[in-house]
């Protein structure tokens, strides 16, 4: 800490660059500093990144909470968060020029996601954070007495409050425990869900709503209903500590989910696709459990596609346009949502969302009064309704709906529910017997080859300012202004449509997995499908973590699915595809 001092005053009033000479590592009372990455100009952003490094011994976290894979996720998640309450509690912000002289972590969702922000390594806890140092005066010149201010005092007074378990109120030690209690409970539920052939699981009193369209919170409303399962769904998981729990099931197969406007349909949809991810306590989705190759299908106005066969869902188009192996720099609603159906299934789903509000009407169903005036030599689509059915019996893809104006689907559907003032009812009995058996006929739909390949040259970092005749080696850029658009080399790859993408470092860190692809894809002999590629680098980023991606500002990512990898994959436009 000493030597910090000294450093620190050494290089006051010096240009704000001189910060540079401050690389390395202190020793505090009762933690470790480090430098990891230091920013050049006051207010930089990203800003300079540094760590806590914290002997578990010390800090008393309770052993059995870091037994297992689940419960060291839940205690990271816990641990960011209150390290990022106690810079509110704490630190005074912006205190330098230009915004200068902050603390900041990660942007967190309402999820439990797998970060590099904090690791445990052996007998030690790591948090990295973001760390403005102050500047002063015009120029931005170093501030000395303001840093020390910020590391001595604010800065130690944080990491005392956030690590060390015996300073934890029983509130606190409680928010703990239910941190990795949510973890082991879902571990449950999926091992349960596995066994008994379901796909999704709601629990009975989760708190579905959110606080807005923008705002993935809680609703806080008196009048919000809490979800009860209707009782011919319902059932009950034993977990391992003699306790239970009891929700809605939902098996395998096709379901529909129905109602009027404004009844809960889409609200019970954004539960189902967000229960892939972990909830923290107090969420209220906590309990919202989806398979995890789950993925929600749209329609997606101009995005490219590169040779897909979506031959399967649409014939040849006009003017010769062959589908076997589909192209477009600006496809249609009905073409990108036949691509990106075929585009899960070859990345390993088998569990498809979809929402009648966001998907192509033609490209669902083509009515009886349609079907009189256009020949079917004139409408090269095979509506979804028509094949639904094959898609599941032949290739095991189950299939979860909503829909509000397509009765058509409850003809296909094992399971009928309806949404009617936040209540769900399973009507399935009552479809069946309105609307008789359900209807197996149909469009058989062929195999799915897969056979995409990632030609080598893929996945260029590189960039070009043509105006400036500049080029940089490598641009991996997440937009401020459009959270979910990712800037890779001369790529801009939108992601807007992909819906489960929870937070938007899960965006910089799809940049860096495309980065690993093509250092890897380069070094190998032979040519290998996307599903390969993303199976590849999940094992190696669960072996490794996600250090593996070497990013250029460690502690900032958050991992994705391989599914959203294989989904951004596929919007890059300039991609390059081999088949066999």
């Amino acid at each position: 800490m000493n030597k910090l001092y000294t450093l620190l005053e050494s290089i006051s009033d010096q240009p704000f660059q001189a910060i540079q000479q401050l690389y390395g590592t202190y020793n505090f009372p009762r933690f470790e500093l480090g430098f990891i990455k230091m920013q050049g100009s006051p207010g930089a952003n990203p800003a300079s990144i540094a760590s806590v490094k914290i002997p578990l011994h010390d800090s008393k976290i309770p052993e059995e909470s870091l037994q297992t894979a689940e419960s060291r996720l839940a205690i990271a998640d816990f641990l960011i968060r209150r390290f990022r309450q106690g810079i509110s509690r704490f630190a005074l912000q912006n205190r330098g020029t230009e915004g200068s002289g902050s603390f900041d972590t990660i942007a967190l969702s309402q999820k439990m996601l797998s970060r590099d922000s904090v690791l445990f390594d052996g007998d030690t806890v790591c948090l990295r954070f973001m760390i403005s140092l102050p500047a002063k005066r015009q120029g931005g010149v170093f501030d000395a007495e303001q840093a020390w201010i910020m590391l001595h005092q604010e800065l130690a007074a944080i990491v005392d409050d956030c690590f060390f378990y015996q300073h934890y109120d029983q509130q606190t030690r409680l928010l703990l425990e239910q941190f990795v209690d949510v973890q082991k409970t879902r571990a449950k539920i999926t091992q349960f869900m596995q066994q008994h052939g379901l796909i999704a699981f709601i629990a009975d009193h989760a708190r579905l709503p959110r606080h807005s369209g923008v705002d993935d919170r809680p609703a806080v409303s008196e009048s919000v209903k809490t979800f009860e399962s209707p009782a011919s769904l319902q059932i009950t998981i034993p977990l391992s500590d003699g306790r239970s729990i009891t929700g809605m099931g939902i098996k395998e197969g096709i379901t529909c989910i129905t109602g009027g406007g404004y009844h809960g349909k889409s609200t019970l949809m954004q539960a189902i696709l967000s229960g892939v991810y972990a909830h923290i306590p107090g969420d209220g989705r906590e309990y919202v459990v989806t398979r995890e190759d789950a993925f929600f299908i749209r329609a997606e106005e101009g995005r490219s596609i590169r040779d897909v066969d979506i031959s399967p869902f649409i014939g040849d188009l006009p003017n010769g346009l062959k589908t076997a192996r589909f192209s477009s720099d600006n496809a249609s609603g009905s073409t990108s949502q036949a691509a990106n159906i075929v585009e899960a299934i070859e990345s390993g789903s088998r569990l498809l969302l979809f929402d009648e509000d966001t998907c192509a009407t033609n490209f669902l169903v083509r009515d009886e009064l349609i079907r009189k005036i256009l020949d079917a030599a004139q409408e090269p689509i095979k509506p979804l309704y028509s094949t639904m059915r094959s898609l599941w019996k032949t290739h095991h893809v189950s299939m979860i709906f909503v829909v509000g104006g397509l009765g058509y689907f409850l003809q296909k559907a094992d399971t009928c529910l309806l949404m009617d003032n936040y209540r769900c009812n399973d009507i399935t009995a009552k479809a069946r017997d309105r609307l008789g058996a359900i209807a197996e006929g149909g469009e058989t739909i062929p195999g799915f080859a897969g056979s995409r390949r990632l030609a080598a040259d893929n996945f260029d970092p590189a960039y070009t300012n043509q105006r400036l005749n500049k080029t940089i080696s490598k641009r991996i850029k997440d937009l401020r202004n459009a959270p979910r658009q990712l800037e890779y080399g001369m790529d801009l790859i939108n992601l807007d449509a992909v819906a489960q993408i929870a937070e938007a470092p899960q965006i910089l860190t799809i940049g860096y997995c495309l980065l690993a692809l093509r250092t890897k894809i380069q070094s190998n002999d032979k040519l290998e499908t996307v599903r390969f590629w993303i199976d590849w680098l999940e094992s190696e980023i669960g072996k490794r973590g996600l250090a593996v991606l070497e990013p250029d500002y460690p502690g900032t990512l958050s991992m994705p699915r391989k599914y959203e990898l294989a989904a951004a994959i596929n919007r890059v436009r300039s991609l390059r595809i081999t088949q066999e």
